[in-house]
């Protein structure tokens, strides 16, 4: 059976199939680690300053390639306002215990400045 943007039904099943056995395939490779390892609480002690800085680090290595290289690799690479705009929100967000102010603020920022630009 063919659906309407010519994707067969067992095709959608198929891929549903391969996101299921990835998930279920990372969740044993983590788990098995805490497993083999033995008690998460001599895991958690020693690797707690590590824990501190992980949020911090991945959404870094989310937010810069987008911030920084935001247009094709043809053009200049980098967009003056989005750079001031992270700035912004990296001040907030040093200041501030909280995450939805440093998104709010560098989203505004983002548009201010998007919309005085013209």
């Amino acid at each position: 059976m063919i659906s309407q943007v010519g994707v067969s039904v067992n095709d959608t099943l198929m891929l549903w199939l391969l996101f299921l056995a990835a998930g279920l395939g990372t969740f044993l490779i983590r788990l098995s680690f805490i497993e083999l390892h033995g008690s998460t609480r001599h895991l958690l002690e020693r690797s707690r300053h590590l824990l501190a800085v992980l949020p911090p680090a991945i959404l870094a290595a989310l937010c810069v390639p987008a911030i920084l290289f935001s247009r094709p690799a043809t053009d200049y690479q980098w967009a003056p306002m989005q750079i001031v705009a992270a700035l912004v929100t990296v001040l907030i967000a040093r200041f501030s215990r909280s995450v939805f102010w440093p998104v709010v603020a560098g989203m505004l920022c983002l548009w201010l400045l998007n919309w005085l630009a013209g």
